[in-house]
């Protein structure tokens, strides 16, 4: 089977020592080669992700190794760099906790032809994400609406459905790197967080379309912590990722959408910190996070946090 060569797939690691190699294990396909060639960018691991990575005996991939965190949004940039100078016209992002189904990769790619065919202004295409724990648990993608962003419907019927959305997870994604360089990338002093939605927000702004096909398959471990509850899946980030998500959630829902979305996005916040503290591991120090976010969002504060 050819190889992708007009895709570049990006891996974005840091301390993913315990999951990386599974990962490019899925992204191999039944001869034994890779689908397309795979850079991974290294976010100055602190753990084992590099002799993991170097023990990675594939051919087709590469390694950027780089001195410090410059945070997903940065690193993802530098992967656009990296494919625009390579010539590539499409970019698969994928996260080191995520697991391509089987031919996912090559579904997106024919989905993106056809899009083209059409004439449609694509911008990405992406697939169906389940919980890697939890199978059955869809990670709907999401359409902005009135009070900002809202789940996608979906029932699950086996059929072969292409929906118009908005907005998604970046890990899975096949991007349009035309798209990308039309909008200047992904936002970098977001530093991790709602990076995927603000970018496809503009996207959509610019007149780019993102679709979700949901033949193809994509298992990704979302959170720290997953869990059954009777309130249904619980998904529990580390404190300080809290922050990241407070501060550019509510930077983004009012830069994109004014005060409705966001009076709305501070409801639903308040309605998970209610349930932090029902299930959480670590109830007061998330809250603290998510405290000093929304304060920082408040002053324009961005980047990293300065603990």
């Amino acid at each position: 089977m050819p190889i992708l060569q007009d895709v570049l797939t990006i891996v974005v690691t840091f301390n993913g020592a315990d999951t990386v190699a599974r990962l490019v294990d899925s992204c191999v396909d039944p001869s034994g080669r890779l689908v397309s060639p795979i850079l991974v960018i290294d976010n100055d691991s602190s753990d084992h992700t590099v002799e993991v990575l170097e023990g990675i005996a594939v051919d087709g991939i590469e390694f950027m190794w780089l001195a410090r965190n410059i945070g997903v949004a940065a690193a993802y940039n530098r992967g656009l760099e990296q494919a625009l100078s390579r010539g590539a016209g499409w970019m698969l992002m994928l996260d080191q906790d995520s697991i391509c189904g089987p031919a996912m990769l090559k579904r997106l790619r024919a989905t993106a032809r056809r899009l083209e065919r059409e004439d449609c202004r694509i911008g990405a295409v992406c697939p169906l994400v389940s919980s890697f724990e939890h199978p059955d648990c869809i990670h709907l993608p999401y359409r902005w609406g009135r009070r900002g962003l809202e789940t996608v419907a979906y029932i699950s019927n086996d059929q072969d459905q292409l929906i118009k959305i908005d907005s998604c997870l970046t890990s899975g994604t096949l991007y349009n790197v035309h798209a990308l360089e039309d909008i200047g990338g992904f936002r970098e002093d977001y530093f991790i967080d709602f990076v995927d939605h603000e970018c496809h927000l503009r996207l959509r702004k610019k007149g780019w379309g993102i679709w979700w096909d949901v033949v193809p398959r994509l298992y990704h471990r979302l959170g720290r912590i997953q869990r059954d509850t009777d309130q249904g899946l619980w998904i529990e980030h580390e404190p300080v990722r809290y922050y990241y998500m407070a501060r550019n959630m509510l930077d983004g829902h009012y830069r994109f959408g004014g005060m409705v979305p966001t009076i709305h996005f501070l409801r639903e916040l308040l309605r998970h910190m209610v349930r932090i503290f029902r299930y959480g591991k670590s109830p007061y120090r998330s809250s603290y996070f998510i405290m000093k976010g929304i304060g920082h969002a408040i002053c324009g504060r961005f980047g990293p946090i300065d603990r």
